[in-house]
């Protein structure tokens, strides 16, 4: 713990800067040691888990592909450098056969032997004369054959249909997905982040057959049995970034600059690619000038992959996508794909820059990909669409992942030591969400420009080259001039995050403000210790706002003048804390509510929510704070009830089956139902867009409420969300309708209402659409139904990652909770093998996601032990992720069950 010394500061003391500190003589005043060491790379420093001893500088891949085929042949001649005199070459190789394996050493070659290593994923390649390999350079030649997959990972296949004369036919494409550790099931190598190559690869493919890869085509030769595709070689680069494609694609055309750009997608989805070229034409030039580097590659390609896969991959010049993150139908599209498709070909174009330009050193420092992209499409989110108001509409996702980071089973940013067996725990919330959090908020108090010239200076002297966070941090402190490594360690390398209480006293004319942290946590049982962190503090009363660095325990800080003003601390929401003020504080707080910004308006409702369920205070207080939404106004008012609308539907589930449930709906459809009849069920043509997407998002949560008139106005509009768009292209219900409208009736689907949802999935030909009446069908309460759904992912007849979700799916709705969850449990092999490993670690998810709809301590119990039993040791961390939350979910159950009704009857919305 660090000290309690009180330390006080004003703003007039430091007007030198807009963004105020305390400075850097108290800046390691009383605070604990917390960060790990972050040197700048080395690459003799850099821990591996093959040899530094030989180290590979030129790949030349030869693969033969037939899409129709399960297995593939191919040849790799390695260029490498012996450091020393070594015995063996050790390289990663799995499920690969080897069928010769040579090494050339000037004119003399040599068999080298193969010894297989199926727990490491390895070959040793011994001379089989028994004499040692000489330092120098050599070259390895390796004939091999390997399997195609039908999981989305290594090389893997796609199964789809086409439209052909009105007839859809089954088609398929081959695709990669190589990151994190999956390179080595295409071709041996040294498939870890540090041992960047440059690569040339060609293809042979049947004639008739498309082929993609990373840099432009070079030559197109016929052969006998096929056609050769050779490719120039590629910048030097890691081995996951890597990709290839063969399939029969429509090709949307377009450029940025002097950069081609192309978008791949099946047959006949070329026209839903229009909105994604948009997208890039705008963000690949926008980065390209944030960072002062042009994009790096000749050419920048994109690929729809329909089914199999989930989410996208960065591989350098050929991005791909799972479909509904790319292709974007603007009659039928919902708002949310709309803005999925914008971030997330954000995201992968940032990493064009973040994690390929320069790379991370090894998987510790991830981050630096993840987050950076994560923080960087946001970036692109609030400057190219601000229609949007991305920062408020994204705070679900924030919130959801501050749920996680305040329990015991969280972890740091850089949490250490990665193991390849479980790399894919660092491919998730904390890396991703919380990564870009916190930067959002370094930047607020390192300003923008001095990042942006930090930036720059990393990029050019990284190019090409591994990274490290101590690379970064230098870049950055130099250009801010401020202590950027120690005050960033504190969040990037402990877990967790504080709460500041905050009060208030006037004192001889001034405004004396108390903070005082310590950890958010969201129970005792298990909690971890208590931290310390160095927090940028934004506060602000009135028009004046002063950032201040609370680098102790606790400190008191002031303002000139005293008044009764609202002080808002966390003013603009960009820190990652939370904040409890005092009653005081908070009384000031609610009455004027109404007025202040609307980010500060979504942070107060997010906060006051988060301390009610973790217990720290009571869910009646918590509704002193949703009373006064109706009274916000302005442009933010539409995503501010959209989070009240979320939690409602969340307390719901947690609360379902209890006696407070009926009491919080009857509260919360007269409030949401208010909200919803003041906007109209019919889209006006100059309407914000937000309002747009708050009207379906009251539809989906006053239906799950129970709420019958939605219901029957929906089952109005039923026919119509149904029916296919006209030969113009012009559907029936606008986008953002749809979907709310076809959950709603299903949550009271009759039989013949149920049969059309059955017919219209086995009908859809695209990812979108597919979601779209898997969610609607999972939320039908009928057990017949819903246990149809479950053997639906086993049937044979969806892609591979609808298929492995649907428990999950289903487990959101508590009265198919014990269903989903048995399900997975008896039938996990068998999802398993369809889902492989993924870069998510599809298998690990399996059970704690059929899980996630439980809320009573026994449950979070059980996923542990069948965890265990089911996925052994690498599937710890998804189980311990999600039986924490389902703890925190019983915890509340129990405070609330009973005690909120009574309060509820009092509540009375303000309107």
């Amino acid at each position: 713990m660090g000290s309690m010394a009180v330390l006080r500061c004003t703003p007039s003391a430091l007007a030198s800067t807009p963004l105020l500190g305390l400075g850097r003589v108290a800046l390691l005043a009383g605070l604990a040691a917390t960060a790990q060491a972050q040197p700048g790379f080395a690459f003799d420093d850099t821990r591996t888990v093959l040899p530094k001893t030989v180290l590979p500088s030129h790949y030349t891949l030869s693969l033969q592909l037939d899409p129709r085929r399960e297995q593939f042949a191919g040849r790799a001649v390695i260029d490498v450098q012996a450091r020393q005199r070594v015995p063996s070459i050790t390289l990663h190789a799995r499920g690969l056969k080897a069928k010769q394996v040579e090494l050339q050493s000037g004119s003399q070659r040599r068999v080298l032997r193969v010894a297989v290593d199926d727990r490491r994923g390895t070959w040793r390649l011994t001379p089989s004369d028994g004499r040692p390999i000489a330092g120098g350079k050599h070259r390895l030649l390796v004939s091999y054959s390997g399997r195609i997959n039908r999981s989305g990972e290594g090389l893997y296949r796609a199964d789809h249909r086409v439209e052909f004369q009105g007839q859809r036919r089954p088609a398929t494409m081959l695709a990669t997905q190589l990151q994190a550790v999956n390179a080595r099931m295409v071709f041996p190598g040294w498939d870890e982040p540090v041992f960047r190559a440059v690569f040339e690869i060609d293809v042979t493919a049947p004639k008739g057959w498309q082929v993609l890869s990373n840099q432009p085509l070079v030559k197109r030769e016929a052969l006998r049995g096929g056609v050769r595709h050779r490719f120039a070689a590629t910048p030097s680069m890691p081995s996951y970034l890597v990709a290839v494609a063969v399939g029969k694609f429509d090709v949307l055309e377009g450029t940025s600059g002097t950069v081609p750009l192309r978008i791949f997608t099946a047959p006949g989805k070329r026209d839903l690619a229009k909105n994604a070229m948009a997208v890039t034409q705008q963000v690949l030039p926008y980065f390209s000038s944030y960072f002062g580097t042009p994009y790096a590659l000749p050419k920048l390609d994109q690929l729809a992959v329909p089914g199999t896969r989930d989410g996208a991959m960065e591989d350098w010049g050929l991005i791909s996508y799972v479909e509904d993150a790319l292709l974007y139908d603007p009659a039928r599209s919902s708002p949310r794909t709309e803005r999925g498709v914008f971030d997330t070909v954000a995201h992968e174009i940032a990493h064009q820059w973040f994690g390929n330009l320069v790379s991370v050193a090894l998987w510790d420092e991830i981050w630096l990909n993840e987050a950076f992209a994560t923080w960087m499409a946001s970036k692109a989110t609030e400057r190219l669409r601000p229609e949007w108001q991305s920062q408020l509409s994204a705070r679900e996702w924030l919130d959801r992942t501050m749920e996680r980071d305040a329990t015991a089973a969280t972890r740091a940013i850089r949490s250490g030591t990665v193991d390849e067996a479980r790399v894919f725990d660092v491919f998730d919330n904390i890396t991703y969400t919380k990564g870009g959090a916190v930067l959002s908020m370094l930047e607020q108090w390192i300003g923008e420009e001095a990042i942006q010239r930090g930036l720059a200076a990393y990029m050019s002297e990284r190019r090409l080259l591994p990274a490290t966070a101590g690379d970064l941090w230098r870049h950055i402190g130099r250009a801010a001039d401020r202590p950027v490594t120690d005050v960033a360690s504190s969040w990037t390398d402990q877990p967790g995050f504080p709460l500041i209480d905050a009060s208030a006293a006037c004192e001889s004319g001034r405004t004396v403000i108390s903070l005082k942290q310590s950890r958010f946590t969201s129970s005792s049982a298990g909690a971890p210790p208590d931290a310390l962190w160095r927090v940028p503090v934004r506060v602000a009363r009135g028009e004046q706002h002063a950032t201040w660095l609370l680098d102790t325990a606790q400190a008191v800080f002031e303002l000139p003048g005293c008044d009764a003003a609202p002080i808002v601390v966390n003013a603009g929401a960009r820190g990652f804390y939370r904040v409890r003020y005092s009653d005081e504080l908070q009384q000031r707080l609610l009455r004027g509510f109404a007025a202040f910004p609307a980010a500060d308006r979504v942070a107060l409702l997010a906060d006051s929510f988060a301390l009610a369920f973790a217990g720290r205070r009571t869910l009646s207080q918590h509704f002193a704070w949703l009373a006064q939404v109706p009274q916000a106004s302005g442009a933010g008012r539409a995503p501010l009830f959209a989070m009240a609308a979320s939690q409602l539907r969340q307390l719901d589930r947690v609360l379902h089956g209890t006696p407070s449930q009926q009491h919080l709906r009857t509260a919360a459809r007269a409030m949401l139902g208010a909200e919803l009849e003041r906007l109209g069920w019919q889209e006006q043509a100059q309407e914000d867009v937000e309002v747009r997407r708050l009207r379906g998002v009251l539809i989906s949560v006053l239906a799950q409420l129970g709420d019958v008139d939605v219901v029957a106005r929906a089952r109005m509009l039923w026919a119509a969300a149904l029916s296919p768009a006209n030969k113009a292209g012009k559907a029936a219900l606008p986008g953002s309708l749809r979907g709310p409208v076809i959950g709603a009736v299903a949550r009271h689907a009759s039989a013949e209402e149920s049969q059309a949802l059955w017919a219209a999935l086995r009908g859809a030909n695209s990812e979108e659409e597919r979601w779209l009446y898997v969610r609607a069908l999972s939320a039908d309460p009928n057990p017949a139904r819903a246990r149809q759904l479950m053997e639906a992912s086993t049937a044979g007849w969806l892609p591979p990652n609808v298929a492995t979700e649907l428990p999950s799916v289903l487990a959101g709705e508590p009265v198919h909770a014990a269903l989903a969850y048995e399900f997975a449990a008896a039938h996990w092999l068998q999802l398993a093998k369809l889902a492989g490993s993924g870069i998510f670690g599809a298998r690990a998810w399996l059970l704690p996601g059929a899980a996630d709809g439980f809320s009573d301590l026994a449950a979070a119990q059980r996923l542990r032990q069948d965890q265990q039993r089911l996925a052994g040791p690498t599937g710890a961390a998804p189980a311990e992720t999600v039986a924490a939350a389902i703890e925190v979910r019983a915890a509340l159950r129990a405070r609330e069950a009973e005690r909120l009704g009574a309060s509820i009857k009092s509540w009375s919305p303000a309107r």
